[in-house]
């Protein structure tokens, strides 16, 4: 009589479990992630800044472009980390859209593009500054040297190895 009762109780709660093991399943499936369909491209060789060393006072700024390629459907932010001390960059996103490689050749349109700025009075060195574009769940970025030196512009630009 016990293992009666018992098995009674056991078939209803089994199958409540089971119930809520496949709905939860399916709750699951239907929070995973999409599968992302845009990416941002890397130039070769990495964008290079050559900003002059100058006196107590001088700035300088410039802007440094970027490409997202593929759809999105929501606004991607964009920005810079990584940049020498005392600069900024704009921050501001793309909306949403799409960008796809000319079939032809193969290039890609420009879409973005960073303001930047600072003092030319930051110590000399080259700074291993990051362009970043994020979806929210997905951040992607790409260097973008910027170097703060004596010599001329020219000399800086032949001087990447």
């Amino acid at each position: 009589m016990t293992s009666r009762i018992a098995r009674s109780v056991l078939i209803p709660v089994s199958a409540l479990l089971l119930s809520l093991v496949g709905s939860s399943v399916a709750a699951s499936a239907q929070a995973a992630p999409q599968t992302r369909t845009w990416q941002l491209q890397h130039f070769q060789p990495a964008q290079r800044m050559c900003v002059q060393y100058g006196p107590e006072g001088r700035t300088h700024q410039s802007y440094l472009i970027f490409a997202v390629t593929g759809d999105w459907s929501t606004d991607l932010d964009f920005g810079m980390r990584d940049l020498p001390p005392g600069w900024t960059a704009t921050a501001s996103h793309l909306p949403p859209g799409s960008n796809h490689p000319d079939p032809d050749d193969g290039s890609v349109m420009v879409n973005g593009f960073i303001g930047v700025q600072g003092s030319a009075t930051v110590p000399l060195a080259t700074y291993h500054a990051k362009i970043w574009v994020s979806d929210g769940t997905v951040t992607e970025t790409e260097p973008a040297d910027i170097v703060v030196t004596t010599a001329s512009w020219v000399d800086c630009m032949q001087a990447r190895g």
